[in-house]
C-alpha cells in the first residue's frame, strides 16, 4: 500500500469536517425541557416536522456542495497555495509570513533525506511558533518525537556510511593479496621455499652446535668460540636478509 500523499491527507481532513457539518440537527434535552415548561411551548409534532424538513435540506445541501470531487478540488487548491507561498518565500527572501513563521528551513528543492537538512530542523515547535505550540500541544509533542527519531536514524545512517567507507578502503588496501599466486609462495606451506630455508637453518644450527662443542673440547677459549658463532650468525642473517628482499 502506497503512503498517503499530502493532497489525500488534506482531502481526508476536509471529508471528516464535512461529515460533522452534515450530521442531522436535533434540539438538546435542556431546550426540550425549557420548551415543555414554557407557557407558550411549541408542539412536539411541529418541532419534529420542522427538524425533518431542515435535516432533509441539510442532506441535499451536503450532497451538492460537499461532493468528493469538490473536496478533492479544495484540497488541491490548499496544497497549491502552500506550495506557491513556499516558492515565494524561497525566491523573495522574506523574513516571515503573517503568522510570524520564519521563512528559513525547508525550501523548494531541498533534499529532505540529507543529513544537513535533517540536522537543521528545529528540535521543537516552540522554536518555530510558540503560539501554535501552546494551541496544539499534541501536534507539537508529536513533531518533537518525530524530529528526534529522524535525527537518530540519520545519525545511524551516517555511522553506517562511514563504516562502509572504511571497509571499502580496507578492501582496496587488501586488493594486491587477491593474487594467490604471488602470495602463497611467501607463506609457510608444505614443501615451500620458506620451509626449505628453515630446514637449512636447522641443519646449520646443528653444525654450529657441534663445531662449538669441538672447540671447547680442544681447549679453545670461550671468547674465540663465541666469535666463530657470531661470524656464523652474521652470515646467516645476511642470507635471511637476501631471502626477504626477494619477497
Amino acid at each position: 500500500m502506497a503512503p498517503p500523499t499530502v493532497v489525500s491527507l488534506k482531502q481526508d481532513f476536509l471529508s471528516a469536517q464535512t461529515r460533522l457539518l452534515s450530521q442531522p440537527l436535533a434540539p438538546s434535552r435542556a431546550w426540550r425541557a425549557a420548551n415543555d415548561n414554557h407557557e407558550e411551548s411549541l408542539p412536539e409534532k411541529a418541532i419534529d416536522d420542522a427538524l425533518f424538513k431542515l435535516n432533509q435540506r441539510l442532506q441535499q445541501h451536503s450532497r451538492r456542495v460537499y461532493a468528493p470531487q469538490s473536496t478533492r478540488h479544495v484540497a488541491e487548491q490548499i496544497d497549491q497555495l502552500y506550495w506557491n507561498a513556499a516558492v515565494a518565500a524561497s525566491e523573495g527572501g522574506d523574513n516571515g509570513d503573517e503568522d510570524g513563521l520564519p521563512s528559513e528551513g525547508l525550501t523548494i528543492g531541498a533534499d529532505i533525506a540529507s543529513a544537513s537538512t535533517i540536522t537543521s530542523l528545529p528540535a521543537s515547535w516552540d522554536a518555530i511558533s510558540a503560539q501554535q505550540a501552546s494551541a496544539h500541544p499534541l501536534e507539537a509533542r508529536r513533531y518533537a518525537d518525530l524530529v528526534a527519531q529522524l535525527q537518530t536514524l540519520s545519525s545511524q545512517r551516517s555511522e553506517a556510511a562511514a563504516r562502509v567507507t572504511r571497509l571499502q578502503r580496507m578492501r582496496a588496501l587488501l586488493a594486491p593479496f587477491d593474487d594467490a599466486a604471488g602470495v602463497q609462495e611467501n607463506l609457510v606451506t608444505r614443501n615451500g621455499e620458506v620451509e626449505a630455508e628453515l630446514q637449512r637453518m636447522r641443519m646449520l644450527l646443528a653444525r654450529v652446535g657441534g663445531r662449538v662443542s669441538q672447540l671447547r673440547e680442544q681447549g679453545v677459549p670461550a671468547d674465540d668460540a663465541m666469535e666463530v658463532v657470531e661470524d656464523v650468525e652474521v652470515d646467516e642473517r645476511r642470507k635471511v636478509g637476501l631471502l626477504l628482499e626477494r619477497f
